[in-house]
């Protein structure tokens, strides 16, 4: 009969990678730490931007590191991504872009945040069904211990 650490053992090396795939590169922060009592997957506190977006920036925040700005520029560099000419036919360099880009989202959020978010995107992988076989299977570890005991 399995431990309760090797039921959630299982149950988070098939979850995670699920999470990590839709998660783009905050999926990385993803991990699971559990025992024989508890089952807990963390991952970076900002993981919910992927489905509310990120709001403006308070006045009272204090600067990340590294910034918003020096995030985009290195998503801009990795992705390939160029600047669209203005009506004067200037094309903006990336470092031009990502500062145009941060200042936007520090002053209005995202796109997405603007739109009011979407569903949880962890909703199609951590569904009712999956939590209640879970449960399922501690209890059923558990009455068979209990049944074990009486049989004694």
């Amino acid at each position: 009969m399995s431990t309760n650490k090797e039921i959630f053992d299982q149950f988070t090396n098939t979850i995670i990678p699920e999470l990590k795939k839709v998660s783009g590169s905050l999926g990385s922060t993803m991990y699971a730490e559990n025992t024989e009592n508890s089952l807990t997957i963390y991952a970076s506190p900002f993981i919910s931007v992927l489905w509310k977006g990120r709001k403006p920036t308070s006045s009272s925040a204090k600067t990340g590191s590294p910034t918003l700005q020096e995030a985009i520029l290195s998503w801009i560099k990795k992705k390939g991504i160029s600047g669209k000419a203005n009506a004067h036919g200037n094309v903006p360099t990336s470092e031009q872009l990502s500062w145009m880009m941060s200042k936007s989202i520090h002053l209005n959020g995202t796109k997405l945040y603007q739109q009011g978010g979407k569903q949880n995107i962890f909703e199609p992988i951590l569904t009712d069904n999956r939590i209640d076989n879970l449960v399922n299977l501690i209890g059923q570890r558990y009455y068979v211990q209990i049944t074990n005991i009486v049989k004694q």
